[in-house]
């Protein structure tokens, strides 16, 4: 049986909410998060966002006070900074150890992990022989904006369909990692949830979110076995996008430029995955559509 981790797109009391959990601010002069959190909250509300962490290197901030000023959903975490480096989001604490030690401690504390770019300074700066034994982990960063200024690359759907394909259900973020004013809005998650943290945290653990460098996913539906799917950019009267369906090994099972992408499965598919990409470059991946018989948490 093939699950739909967009299922709940027929609740109505929901709302696609913007989010990025990978910001630094408020660490001073010099250092990645130079810019006042204050200052950092507030162009990320003035950018549309109704979801933001503060993550800053081993270091736990506390951003509540901030919670009711912005009206927006602030999630307190860090960024675990041993090499490779993970997100922890929604904790209480920042921790010193092992990778395993950081990813328990996150978990017992309600938290959830995210990997960070998995192709920074290299291919494979998360050995993928790693992931494959690493527990407890949500997901993982396939797009991290701030690495295409640095080195490496910022993109790692080779890693998430890597991990895909031997059956860990991880789930696809996009980030901005921002450091510098350059770096806000280059890439976010929409998460189809009400504007409340329990049900951001309930629609994050279900993969009801998608990953976007600016197009709009109007349309995403499964039935009778068929993804059918539409997205647009924001006030474009173009209305055709590149629709790619991806499947294990990252095989491109279909491709169509058109209003809309449709795919309908034979059956015998581990997953599919779906990807756009508009006329000015603009992306949009999906989670996936995935047979729930052959996949396990990490």
């Amino acid at each position: 049986m093939f699950a739909n981790p967009y299922e709940s797109l027929k609740h109505k009391n929901e709302e696609w909410l913007r989010a990025n959990f990978h910001t630094h601010a408020g660490t001073g002069p010099n250092t990645c998060g130079a810019n006042e959190i204050d200052d950092v909250i507030s162009a990320y509300k003035d950018a549309k966002y109704d979801v933001l962490t503060i993550s800053n290197h081993d270091i736990y901030t506390d951003v509540s006070e901030y919670q009711e000023k912005y009206d927006m959903i602030l999630i307190n975490g860090y960024e675990y900074s041993n090499h490779p480096h993970m997100l922890c989001i929604g904790n209480k604490t920042a921790v010193e150890g092992a990778h395993k030690f950081a990813v328990n401690e996150c978990l017992k504390e309600g938290g959830f992990v995210i990997l960070c770019h998995p192709n920074w300074q290299r291919k494979e700066y998360w050995p993928w022989k790693d992931l494959l034994a690493m527990k407890g982990y949500t997901g993982i960063e396939i797009f991290n904006g701030v690495i295409f200024r640095l080195n490496g690359s910022g993109l790692a759907t080779d890693t998430w369909d890597f991990l895909l394909s031997q059956g860990k259900l991880v789930w696809g973020f996009g980030s901005d990692d921002f450091h510098r004013w350059h770096d806000l809005a280059r890439s976010w998650n929409m998460i189809y949830a009400e504007k409340k943290h329990e049900s951001v945290r309930k629609s994050i653990d279900a993969g009801s979110f998608y990953v976007s460098t600016g197009l709009i996913l109007h349309e995403f539906a499964f039935k009778n076995g068929t993804i059918r799917m539409s997205a647009t950019s924001k006030d474009n009267y173009v209305k055709e996008n590149k629709y790619l369906f991806i499947g294990k090994d990252g095989k491109i099972l279909k491709e169509v430029t058109g209003e809309f992408g449709e795919y309908k499965l034979e059956g015998n598919e581990l997953y599919v995955r779906a990807q756009v990409i508009s006329e000015h470059g603009a992306m949009l991946w999906t989670q996936p559509v995935y047979d729930e018989s052959k996949f396990k948490r990490p």
